[in-house]
């Protein structure tokens, strides 16, 4: 650099710096503080995004309660999160309760950008002149950020980033939609978090339901939960509650008589039992064990699931009592469960898995596959109707033996009741199968019908020999239930295995026409927000039998109540159904319904060893019964639906005919016109043969019967006894004595005709 160089370098840095010199001052302070905020706010816009997005993560993965509601959507059954919450909608809570938390804890809230200079500065003073009485200053926005985004500790750096979050959320979330997240994420002690859940709990009611006084009461528990429990110290708590109505009255929110009787008014406080919100277990088990098929563990425990049921609570609630009661008596079966299905909807309305879920999660009404004995037998016979018997067919009750064709691995089940099976017996000792009654008795000809209701064994498998297994498998399929054709005729009386609610479902066939409806347990599954996530969508109803045939079963199998097996069923109403007993007494079944709601019972051992004696007309039937009669009159359809197409027809249950005024057993069958018999029956006819009878010994009368005890009756015939009474002698003396004065003449004469000689 040459000189010229050098003094034109310092004469031009000379005037730069005399320009720098001459800057007016507001400049030198304008220009670094705009660059300052331009820095702060590029850095405040990154805070800010960081922050809302941190936070809208935590809400979504917010730890809630998982809840189920019933048909009526009252909530009935609450799976507890790490945080016991119920989260609720804004206009879903009390405005007394916004109003009192509002003025308790932020009452300029709505003034205020996230944070309150007015209380900062006011509580900065306060800690300057070592004031005592110190005051939070944090908002109910800067609250909200304690709870979700920072950790409980209390330093200086914690709170100048709880107070940059708190502006941050402001500039995200309106203020309405700030205090709903606050009051449903607030802790209000004894692991309640928000106030929809302390409402229900100590108030049994929604938030939304709170009055004044409730309101103001919940509001004093956000500042020490556990300090103003009702539960700890009701005094306390009570002072708490003045306290925060005389601040709502200060602000003018309230009047001097909304304060005066919220002040005066009784409160009543109970903490719910967690029995309370853990009704139905088994039922809400088979629901968690298919959502976490669709879901993840920590969305169905804890997710905030809402999850709408169709649980009838009173039917629900009945059928738990009902069977609570039966086992406080003596009985030899450990386990009952019990099903009821809405036949026209496929709503499950009340299920019970056993005796006692915190004991046993099995759940014996949708887990455990047993032989349901003759309760099988409806679809046995539906499968021979529709493949076109009828009714009134007759078969043979009598001994009867058929070859075994099953597999070598399959056992053989004998009959020994009436309406149930026996022992197993392998098939590689029996060349033959010989099904028998429960009597081991016969009756010879009867009806197809008749055979229904008192559960007749040998023809019942007569009927599955001549109609086939093959269309068994495929009628029952329809019906929901897998058949193995490999057991064989025994199949007529139930040795294959089925879940109860399999055959309750199955049974909703024939009290709606002949439509089946998959059952159905849930009707919409939301998020703690109320987004639907599934709802129900009604499933393919399934066409098992015709309108027609249907009727014709509902005829036969309210026959089997009023005057069959499930005598011990009758409620004085319209009802069907089917007992049915497995081998060895080992279960014991009752399926039966109502127009408008089909309910079935098995009781039994899980080690499946033998009951006493318990037959499905017994225990199950009862059961029914009992649960059945509490129904409300309002709730029940009285009258199977009609069909024009059918006539009834008074039939003779022995020839399958119109019956004459003389058979013995008759019923009245419902046919179609076109198919109902002509003939009368042929089998018994009008009593012609006339005698006395000793009505002490029921033999043929003597004249040593008295008079008094002698009728006059009529006898089919082959029906008039053939001996004479044995009870009523004469006295041996005066016969000697009458004998002696009849002449000789007249003996020889009686002599001589008795031996056809001609005196």
């Amino acid at each position: 650099m040459n000189f010229v160089d050098v003094s034109c370098y310092f004469t031009m840095h000379s005037k730069a710096k005399k320009r720098i010199q001459n800057t007016p001052l507001i400049y030198k302070i304008t220009i670094p503080l705009f660059l300052f905020f331009l820095l702060f706010a590029i850095w405040f816009v990154i805070f800010r995004n960081h922050t809302i997005e941190r936070f809208k993560q935590l809400q979504l993965i917010q730890d809630d309660n998982t809840i189920f509601y019933d048909i009526d959507q009252q909530p009935f059954h609450v799976i507890r999160g790490t945080e016991d919450r119920r989260y609720v909608k804004i206009d879903q809570i009390n405005k007394n309760l916004q109003m009192a938390v509002v003025a308790i804890e932020d009452s300029r809230y709505f003034q205020h950008i996230g944070i309150d200079i007015m209380r900062m500065g006011n509580a900065l003073i306060r800690i300057i002149t070592f004031n005592k009485n110190l005051h939070g200053a944090s908002t109910i926005t800067q609250q909200l950020v304690k709870m979700t985004l920072l950790s409980p500790e209390r330093t200086f750096n914690r709170k100048i980033t709880e107070i940059f979050m708190a502006l941050a959320l402001e500039t995200e979330y309106s203020k309405i939609q700030i205090i709903e997240l606050y009051l449903n994420k607030v802790y209000m002690g004894h692991r309640n978090f928000g106030v929809e859940n302390v409402s229900l709990n100590y108030f049994h009611k929604p938030a939304r339901h709170l009055t004044l006084a409730e309101s103001a009461f919940v509001a004093g528990l956000i500042k020490k939960p556990e300090g103003y429990s009702p539960f700890v110290n009701l005094k306390k708590a009570r002072k708490r509650q003045v306290l925060v109505l005389k601040r709502m009255r200060q602000l003018g929110w309230i009047s001097s008589i909304q304060y005066q009787q919220a002040v005066n008014e009784s409160l009543y406080i109970r903490r719910n039992k967690e029995s309370n919100l853990q009704s139905a277990p088994f039922f809400v088990n088979h629901i968690l064990l298919e959502l976490k098929k669709r879901y993840e563990h920590e969305i169905v425990y804890g997710g905030g699931l809402r999850i709408y049921t169709t649980l009838d609570r009173g039917l629900q609630d009945s059928m738990e009592k009902e069977i609570s009661i039966r086992m406080q008596q003596e009985q030899s079966y450990a386990e009952v469960a019990g099903v009821s299905i809405e036949p026209a909807t496929g709503f499950v309305k009340a299920l019970v898995g056993g005796v006692d879920f915190y004991k046993s999660e099995f759940n014996r009404a949708t887990q455990a596959k047993r032989p349901p004995g003759s309760s099988f037998k409806p679809i046995v016979y539906a499968a021979a109707l529709s493949k076109g018997m009828s009714p009134i067919d007759v078969f043979i009750d009598e001994p009867t033996r058929y070859p075994n064709s099953f597999d070598s691995d399959v056992s053989v089940v004998t009959v020994n009741e009436n309406d149930e099976t026996s022992a197993d017996i392998p098939i590689e000792l029996n060349q033959f199968y010989e099904p028998s009654n429960f009597n081991n008795e016969h009756i010879g000809t009867i009806t197809v019908s008749h055979a229904l209701k008192v559960s007749n064994n040998v023809v019942s498998v007569k009927i599955l020999n001549e109609t086939g297994i093959s269309n068994l498998a495929n009628v029952a399929s329809r019906f929901g239930i897998d058949v193995p054709t490999n057991r064989g005729l025994c199949l007529a009386l139930g040795c294959l295995e089925t879940t109860l609610l399999q055959l309750v479902d199955a049974y909703t066939t024939f009290p709606n026409k002949g439509i089946r409806v998959a059952p159905v347990f849930v009707l919409k599954v939301t998020d703690k927000k109320g987004k639907i996530l599934e709802s129900f969508t009604q499933s393919t109803e399934t066409r098992v039998l015709s309108e027609s045939l249907a009727y014709q079963l509902n005829h036969m199998l309210t026959k089997v109540v009023e005057s069959g097996t499930g005598r011990a069923a009758d409620i004085g109403t319209p009802s069907a159904g089917k007992t049915g007993t497995s081998d060895d007494f080992r279960d014991a079944w009752y399926i039966g319904y109502t127009p408008d709601l089909v309910t079935g019972f098995w009781i039994g051992n899980d080690d499946n060893t033998t009951m006493d004696g318990e037959v499905g007309g017994g225990t199950p039937a009862r059961l029914w019964k009992s649960l059945m009669s509490k129904r409300k009159k309002a709730d029940i359809q009285k009258n199977f639906p009609m069909n024009i197409e059918y006539d009834e027809f008074l039939i003779c249950d022995h020839s399958g005919k119109l019956a004459r005024p003389w058979c013995p057993a008759k019923s009245w069958y419902a046919l179609k016109r076109d198919t109902g018999p002509s003939e009368y029956c042929d089998i018994h006819f009008e009593s012609d043969y006339e005698a006395n009878i000793c009505g002490v010994s029921h033999k043929l009368a003597t004249p040593y019967c008295p008079a008094a005890q002698v009728k006059k009756l009529k006898f089919n015939q082959g029906e008039l006894p053939d001996e004479y009474c044995d009870v009523h002698k004469p006295d041996i003396e005066s016969l000697i004595k009458e004998f002696e004065s009849i002449p000789t003449s007249t003996i020889n004469e009686l002599e001589a005709s008795e031996n056809n000689i001609q005196p």
